[in-house]
């Protein structure tokens, strides 16, 4: 019965599928183990472990055949020499795939099952925790006074980084925890997007929410300041109103001789000589004053209206005139002793 046990096993040994040769399996182990990385580590090995039929080595499904047979005797078993032969092989690829951090785990293990074990214990909770932080990293993340695209680089970092330790992030949390943490700026954004029945994809709303940056930015047109606007008028103002004193004094000196000349009539008719309105001095009219033009006008600083609506008067009040399409100047006075009394 020994015997045929013996055989059993060395059939089933033997029946096992051929091993890739050491060389090639260790080129297919790519990322070695660290501390961040366990479960994508652990995601390339698994399918190179079952397809080599070496799976029941670390997941203890295997148990290892009798080192002797009988067991009693001191005749090594043949099944546990080749199973141990394969045993070693893979913890030589294990080895092979770990960091110097790592290889201080598997110090003093002597198969791949315990090397293994170990690995799982050590780096998954670890892996745990540092998925739970990125996740808790992702949904704070705040855009502040960056611009959209620095914003939208850190934030995928951290998604590729999650989806490196094989928890990727859902799309929709994606695009939820991008839009919150865009800030108020964004707000119409954000809730016209959020509102949608089908959310677009991360790499889309990105694309739009750099556009809507730009939209906005295109909005902030500056404006001419108050004061400069002011001084432009006061200015106008000024010229106008030295153009106009300077006309009236000249206007006024050349018509002296005139004046003289009527005065000296009225005189010499024996009426009395008229009284300025403006200066209280007799010889002249108050259309005719030099002084007239001599007061300051009125200067405002109010938001001025381009234009006066056609209200049907025959006359209107204004501190400028350019403000008139058309605009004639008083050259009598309607009231009082004038030009129009005479």
């Amino acid at each position: 019965m020994a015997s045929t046990s013996s055989d059993s096993a060395s059939t089933s040994s033997d029946s096992s599928p051929t091993l890739l040769p050491f060389n090639t399996m260790i080129h297919m182990v790519t990322i070695k183990l660290s501390s961040s990385n366990y479960l994508l580590w652990k995601s390339q090995l698994l399918p190179l472990l079952e397809s080599q039929g070496l799976l029941g080595h670390v997941d203890g499904t295997l148990v290892p055949p009798p080192q002797f047979d009988p067991p009693t005797s001191q005749t090594p078993n043949r099944s546990h020499l080749a199973w141990k032969a394969t045993d070693q092989r893979l913890l030589s690829l294990l080895l092979s795939s770990l960091t110097e951090e790592a290889m201080a785990e598997a110090v003093g293990l002597s198969t791949s099952r315990e090397v293994w074990t170990a690995l799982e214990t050590t780096f998954s909770h670890r892996s745990k925790a540092r998925e739970i932080r990125l996740k808790d990293d992702l949904q704070l993340m705040k855009r502040g006074t960056r611009p959209v695209t620095v914003y939208a680089r850190a934030f995928k970092a951290l998604c590729d980084q999650l989806h490196a330790i094989g928890r990727p992030v859902d799309e929709t949390d994606k695009v939820h925890w991008f839009l919150r943490g865009l800030g108020s700026d964004f707000s119409t954004f954000s809730t016209a997007h959020m509102a949608q029945t089908f959310l677009p994809c991360f790499t889309d709303l990105v694309s739009k929410a750099e556009s809507f940056e730009i939209f906005q930015q295109s909005l902030e047109t500056s404006a001419p300041p108050v004061a400069a606007f002011t001084a432009n008028r006061s200015s106008s103002h000024r010229g106008s109103s030295s153009f106009r004193q300077n006309r009236g004094r000249g206007y006024g000196s050349s018509s002296n001789s005139s004046h003289s000349g009527q005065n000296r009539n009225h005189t010499n008719q024996g009426r009395r000589p008229p009284r300025c309105q403006i200066c209280r001095l007799e010889g002249h009219y108050a259309d005719r004053c030099q002084q007239r033009y001599d007061r300051h006008e009125a200067t405002t600083y109010l938001a001025e209206s381009d234009w006066l609506l056609d209200t049907g008067a025959s006359a209107h009040m204004t501190p400028d005139n350019s403000t008139l399409e058309q605009s004639v100047a008083y050259t009598e006075l309607p009231n009082g002793k004038g030009g129009g009394n005479r």
